[in-house]
């Protein structure tokens, strides 16, 4: 079920940006509502966002995804906190995270988080798996997979905005004295089928159950919420709550997601390479 956490709360990620021809009324507890005063209209901040998003070469990113999981049959409920650091290069992908995970529910009760340590990089994926106490070697078709997701949710951004043009006209568009806001509250066939190209993209390389899941998979709320910063025109923050019927092995599963993310460093990351003592350390995995 952790598996499933992780890939919605991704999938989530490689949401981005709409445009649209109106400009940005002062958000509500702007303290200066005359430094809040661009002209520029939706669609010109997305026109920057996309010329400034074609620079990025690295970047650090904060996410917390806080999800409750709810399977009707069992009558049981989980929540599930993942708490993840990482930084990340685009050519080549690479990237370096730190990441906790604590899961709560009446039958486990409240367990010991649990921690993860992991470079993905040319020479390989390395993790430091904290049950056996060591780093790890993944396979090379795992690293495959992997770089395969990585470029479909960062590599072209720019694809991914396409895809949310057909929603233009759904975004609210507000100002702070330092960003623009995007906000969109979506729901219905016409964005379901949006979010499942883009988790068909995350899910493409994962194993025939997965896929499956996707036919039983409804979308029944999804809200946005963007902060563009008003210099660089790229993103400061992203926010993403979901709420998501799925059927998960013949169980009726409802997911209710929020995902914070902060964006950072942008251009300020050197290449990622893995420690020689990691490398010397790790066993290959099997």
């Amino acid at each position: 079920m952790k598996k499933w956490m992780m890939a919605i709360g991704t999938g989530a990620l490689a949401m981005s940006l709409a445009a649209c021809g109106e400009t940005a009324e002062p958000a509500a507890g702007t303290a200066d509502k005359k430094e809040a005063n661009s002209e520029l209209t939706l669609e010109e901040v997305f026109a920057k966002f996309q010329e400034a998003s074609e620079d990025i070469k690295s970047l650090h990113a904060d996410m917390v995804n806080n999800q409750v999981m709810s399977i009707e049959s069992a009558g049981m409920e989980m929540e599930i906190a993942m708490d993840i650091a990482m930084d990340m290069t685009l050519d080549p992908i690479a990237f370096y995270q730190k990441a906790e995970t604590t899961m709560v529910s009446e039958e486990m009760g409240s367990p010991e988080p649990m921690a993860m340590e992991m470079y993905m990089t040319k020479e390989g994926m390395y993790m430091n798996d904290p049950t056996i106490g060591s780093w790890i070697k993944m396979p090379g078709e795992n690293i495959e997979d992997l770089q395969a997701m990585m470029e479909q949710q960062t590599a072209d951004p720019s694809q991914q905005l396409e895809d949310l043009k057909a929603f233009e006209d759904d975004f609210t568009f507000e100002q702070s004295e330092d960003e623009y806001i995007l906000k969109l509250d979506a729901a219905g066939e016409e964005f379901q089928a949006l979010i499942d190209k883009q988790m068909e993209q995350f899910l493409g390389q994962m194993e025939l159950e997965a896929q499956t899941a996707m036919e039983d998979m409804k979308i029944n709320a999804v809200a946005y919420e963007i902060f563009i910063d008003k210099e660089t025109f790229l993103p400061n923050n992203m926010n993403v709550d979901m709420d998501i019927d799925m059927n998960i092995e013949g169980d009726s599963v409802n997911i209710q997601s929020d995902l914070e993310s902060a964006y950072s460093k942008y251009n300020e990351i050197d290449a990622i390479t893995v420690p020689a003592e990691v490398i010397e350390q790790a066993k290959e995995m099997e």
